[in-house]
Order: C-alpha cells, then sequence, then structure tokens
C-alpha cells in the first residue's frame, strides 16, 4: 500500500475512533484509583467462633421437637456464642439452638445484619432496609458472583450496603454511593451499555476494536517505513513548512506505545467474543430432601473420632446417595482470641481445618475418609451433565487463584476437576471447578478459555507485575493509558490544524 494511501486510512480511522478509544483510556484509568478509593472491610473472615461438638443436641430430635420432617438444608452455627441449627424447610427459615433443641428468635436478616456489622466494623449505625436478593443487578453485579445474599443497608451519609451470603458466612462486597456512581460510569464508557441490544452492543463495540487495531498497525507501519505526516502530504502535492510540533509528538507517541494500543485492542476484542452474548441461566445446585428420622448423629461418637476438638462451621449433603455432615474444625481457643484480631484486615490464621473439612455419617457417625473427592466428582457430574461419569476425570484442589482460575470467579478453595486430556475418551480436554461447601459451580474452562483469561489478564490488565508490585503495575498502566489518550488528542489535532501552503 503507498504511503499517501496508508496515510489518508490512518487519518480517516483515527477520526473515526477516537472518541471510542478515548471513552475506553479515561475509564480504565480511573479503575486502578477508584479500587484504592471503594470502601474496604475490616476483616476478611466471618467472626472466629466455636463450641464443644460433644455439647450439641441430636439433629434429628431437634428437628422433629419443632415439627420438621423434611428439609432441603441444615447447617450448623455459631452466632453470638451460641450454636445454631439453620434449617430450610418449605418456604420457611428455622433457627434452632444446637444445645436446648428450642427453636431461636434469630432469623436470616438478624444474622445478616451481624455478618454485615463485622465485615464494616459499624456495630453504631442504624439499618435502613435489608433485603434477599436472588438476582444480579445494577448495584449488584455479576461480577460478585454469590447468590442468594442479603443487601444490609446502613443508614449513613455515604449509604452503604453489605451483601453477604449466610450459606458460608462471608462477604460478597461493600457498596456505597461513590463506588456505585463510578461503576455506572465505568460500565457506561468502557462496557457500552447503554447500548440496550446485547447483539448491537457486541457489534459495535468489536468493530471500534478492530478500527483500533487497524489505526495502530498503520501508524506503525508508517512509523517503520520513516514516513511522517508532512512527507505524506508533500507526495500528494501539499508542501507544507514541515512537521509542526504536534506532528511530531503524535509519531513519538504512536512509536512507543502503539504496540501497546494493538494489546489492548485485541485482548479487549478476544474477551468480548469469548463470552457469550446473551448469558444463558445459571445453572442450579444440587436439590435434595433429607428426612429427619434418617438423621442418628450421634455427637458422642463424633467428638471421639475427632479428639473432642471444637466445631466453627456444618452443613448437610449428599454423597453418593447419603447424607453426610460436612464439618469444619476449629481448635477450641481460636474463640477466644481478642475481637482486635478478628477485625483485621489480611488475617494471615483464619479458622479452617488443618487438612480440610470432615465428612461423618449422618447415620452411623462414621469419619469418612475420601468422601470430599467423591462429593466433587459428584457435583462435576451433576454440572457436567448425564455424560460425565462419577469416577471420571482428575482432581486438583485449587487453593489460590491463577491464570487458570482467576480471582474474578470469587470462590475459594474449589476443586479443578479435569476431562479429556489423556485423548482416550475423545473428549476435548476442559475443566470444571467447584466448592464443596456451597456445592456451586465456580466456572467451567477450556483450553480456548484458557488462552482467553490468559491474554486478558496479562495483555489488558497486566498481571504479570503482580509478583513483582501491584502498585507499580497500576502506575504504569495509568501513565500508558495517559500516553494513549494524548496520542488520540494529538492525532485528532494535527488532523484538524491547517496547513501553510507555499
Amino acid at each position: 500500500m503507498a504511503s499517501t494511501t496508508l496515510y489518508r486510512w490512518h487519518r480517516r480511522i483515527g477520526l473515526a475512533v477516537f472518541a471510542a478509544i478515548i471513552a475506553w483510556a479515561l475509564s480504565g484509568l480511573s479503575h486502578p484509583i477508584m479500587s484504592r478509593l471503594n470502601p474496604r472491610p475490616v476483616a476478611m473472615q466471618p467472626p472466629l467462633s466455636s463450641a464443644a461438638i460433644a455439647e450439641l443436641a441430636p439433629l434429628s430430635t431437634a428437628l422433629s421437637g419443632n415439627g420438621i420432617t423434611e428439609f432441603r438444608r441444615a447447617q450448623l452455627l455459631n452466632i453470638d456464642e451460641a450454636s445454631f441449627y439453620r434449617v430450610e424447610h418449605g418456604a420457611k427459615v428455622s433457627y434452632i439452638n444446637a444445645r436446648s433443641g428450642q427453636r431461636a428468635a434469630i432469623d436470616d436478616p438478624a444474622y445478616a445484619e451481624q455478618l454485615a456489622r463485622h465485615y464494616l466494623g459499624d456495630a453504631s449505625s442504624n439499618i435502613a432496609a435489608i433485603e434477599l436478593i436472588t438476582a444480579f443487578n445494577e448495584d449488584y453485579l455479576y461480577v460478585n458472583r454469590f447468590l442468594p445474599v442479603y443487601k444490609v443497608t446502613f443508614a449513613r451519609p455515604d449509604n452503604m450496603r453489605a451483601y453477604v451470603e449466610l450459606s458460608t458466612g462471608r462477604l460478597a462486597t461493600l457498596i456505597d454511593d461513590r463506588k456505585a456512581f463510578v461503576g455506572w460510569v465505568f460500565r457506561q464508557l468502557h462496557s457500552w451499555v447503554f447500548i440496550a441490544n446485547p447483539w448491537l452492543r457486541t457489534i459495535a463495540m468489536s468493530v471500534m476494536l478492530l478500527a483500533g487495531m487497524g489505526l495502530s498497525l498503520a501508524g506503525l507501519l508508517m512509523a517503520w517505513r520513516g514516513r511522517s505526516k508532512d512527507t505524506a502530504a508533500e507526495n500528494v502535492g501539499e508542501p507544507s513548512q514541515g512537521p509542526g510540533r504536534g506532528s511530531v509528538w503524535h509519531r513519538r507517541l504512536g512509536i512507543g506505545f502503539g504496540v501497546l494500543m494493538v494489546s489492548f485492542c485485541f485482548s479487549g476484542l478476544y474477551h468480548l467474543l469469548n463470552k457469550p452474548i446473551v448469558a444463558p441461566p445459571a445453572l442450579s445446585v444440587p436439590l435434595t430432601v433429607f428426612n429427619a428420622e434418617d438423621l442418628t448423629l450421634d455427637w458422642q461418637a463424633v467428638a471421639q473420632i475427632n479428639g473432642g476438638e471444637s466445631f466453627s462451621r456444618g452443613s448437610l449433603v449428599e454423597v453418593d446417595g447419603e447424607a453426610y455432615l460436612r464439618l469444619a474444625l476449629a481448635a477450641p481457643q481460636a474463640a477466644a482470641k481478642p475481637k482486635k484480631a478478628v477485625m483485621e484486615h489480611h488475617s494471615s490464621k483464619p479458622m479452617t481445618p488443618r487438612d480440610g473439612p470432615l465428612y461423618i455419617n449422618a447415620r452411623t457417625s462414621e469419619l469418612c475418609a475420601d468422601c470430599e473427592h467423591r462429593h466433587v466428582l459428584n457435583l462435576a457430574a451433576h454440572y457436567g451433565g448425564s455424560g460425565y461419569s462419577a469416577s471420571a476425570g482428575q482432581l486438583e484442589k485449587i487453593t489460590r487463584f491463577s491464570s487458570d482460575y482467576g480471582f474474578i470467579n470469587k470462590r475459594m478453595p474449589v476443586y479443578a476437576v479435569r476431562y479429556g486430556g489423556d485423548g482416550v475418551r475423545g473428549v476435548e480436554p476442559h475443566s470444571l471447578f467447584v466448592e464443596t461447601a456451597t456445592g456451586a459451580l465456580a466456572a467451567r474452562t477450556s483450553p480456548a478459555s484458557k488462552w482467553e483469561g490468559w491474554s486478558f489478564s496479562y495483555l489488558h490488565k497486566w498481571h504479570f507485575f503482580d509478583p513483582v508490585s501491584k502498585t507499580l503495575r497500576d502506575i504504569l498502566l495509568i501513565v500508558t493509558t495517559l500516553a494513549l489518550t494524548a496520542l488520540c488528542l494529538l492525532g485528532v489535532w494535527v488532523s484538524f490544524k491547517p496547513r501553510t501552503r507555499v
């Protein structure tokens, strides 16, 4: 392609896409800045509390005494130095004192409030509203992942909302008015949610991203040929007094940052086209109906098996068609730690069992050595469909985020079940990530999605800097974004700059 034609197309494309590129650049610039100004929790783990196993009343007795014969879910919790059975039966949720067997006055909203105050560190503000959230919305976005959650709104000037998940006691997110507004602006400028039709939005963004790559490649090619804008003008009979300062700086910035602009546009397009245009409905967790009469747990036997240790949290799960208690143990002295240690932002010693949760048969009270792995395979078979074998797949416990299972998936720890890697079953290699604590599908990946995850993490968000310094990463991203913004503005200014003819 002749330099004159290349220059003309570079100019035309630049004028067509500069607004989109500046919008993406400025919204991307705000992301690392505002992430440091967003509200932060004062604690990263649920409230530390433990209780002696042997002191608990039998689950079947507690249930039958309160007229509960069948139920879908049962949890064992410690709240305010007391232990409770949280039971979901029909459309109701009941809290039963796990020592006395009597129905307790506490309910889900009260527990949600306690968790919200714990994570926010606010024990005095009034509560404006407590609401059960069962679907993502404009305030609580899909990026937060957890459902259902309770939204606890504090009567404060910042209108703080804490979203908490009761099944695990964890915090989903904190949102105040400033974070909500900045998030809204970011989605308008970066994700173009102002275009309501997802197909039209995807097409429009794809065209702009392709044009952005073409713009950058054309500029780099002209720079490689050693031709400036003014040289191209002279070739078509438009002599000038030489390249102005704006042209010189536009060319310098293009040479220095053009490749980065290509990488941003490419990784953004790859990410955009890799996700479904219309999100499919989320797969529901396995639903089991338990019968209270079948549960004959002997807490004395459980305490004996485990040396009389205390528990922090438990839940009833189904493994291979049989009921098991999934129990997280904790040292008795954990509950006696001063509250200051609980409120640390990054607790280095979360109260979790040393070797993972225990699975105890709910009828025989016997310890099951391999039930967690069997539970993982049951979940993988549930989410994979009828073509999956409960005994197939290679298991790996994931305890830290990586390019394979990124922070965006939120849930941790999880198990990866990898299929098709041996080339025997004729199945395309892919992985399912499941969380045994909730029975949820945390993620599904394939070789294609792994490449996309790598591209977005390293080419778009520069997570390769994380081992060195996240602060350095954000500083470099801000500098690069400002340079790209200046590059676009200079390009527009040079395009409209009057030429002095001889």
